[in-house]
């Protein structure tokens, strides 16, 4: 019993739809290209969040789209495919939503929406939000650190104690 508990405790409170890619995939690039065609799809969106507006019975958080990883996470420095609107519901308080934080949504294509990004016109496809997952920041990848050890001298280790590693006396 003990056991399925700690088990269930460790369940992802991913949402399944971000977790698992739709049956057709699209791209934002697609969408921008046709979008008429695909109003009413759902799809599953992720990418890099730009900024925040708050309207008067929505939020749109811009996000320059970026590849999905495993479940749906999007890559840290993946290729950048185009931007979109996601429209939640309501008030959305912008410091929940920083800036450079990886968002992924899953969602309906509602249409497009040109902004202005710089001086240029830009065609926003607009995803009304069922679901979505704020990523946290991704780990630091721990280098190598140097130890000196009684065998090798000053080299990289995988131990934290390297006298425990390689070779043994016995």
């Amino acid at each position: 019993m003990g056991v399925l508990l700690w088990l269930s405790g460790c369940a992802s409170r991913l949402p399944q739809s971000i977790a698992q890619a739709p049956a057709e995939p699209l791209s934002v690039a697609q969408v921008q290209k046709a979008p008429q065609k695909y109003v009413g799809k759902s799809v599953r969106w992720g990418g890099e969040i730009l900024e925040v507006v708050n309207a008067e019975k929505h939020t749109d958080v811009l996000i320059l789209a970026r590849e999905l990883g495993r479940k749906g996470e999007p890559v840290v420095d993946g290729q950048a495919d185009a931007r979109f609107i996601a429209r939640f519901p309501g008030f959305k308080e912008p410091a929940e939503f920083p800036e450079k934080k990886r968002l992924t949504v899953s969602g309906s294509i509602t249409g497009m929406e040109m902004r202005n990004v710089g001086e240029f016109s830009y065609p926003y496809p607009v995803v009304e939000v069922h679901e979505s997952h704020l990523w946290p920041d991704p780990r630091p990848v721990d280098d190598y650190r140097y130890y000196y050890g009684p065998y090798y001298g000053w080299g990289p280790y995988y131990h934290r104690y390297p006298w425990w590693g390689y070779p043994y006396w016995w």
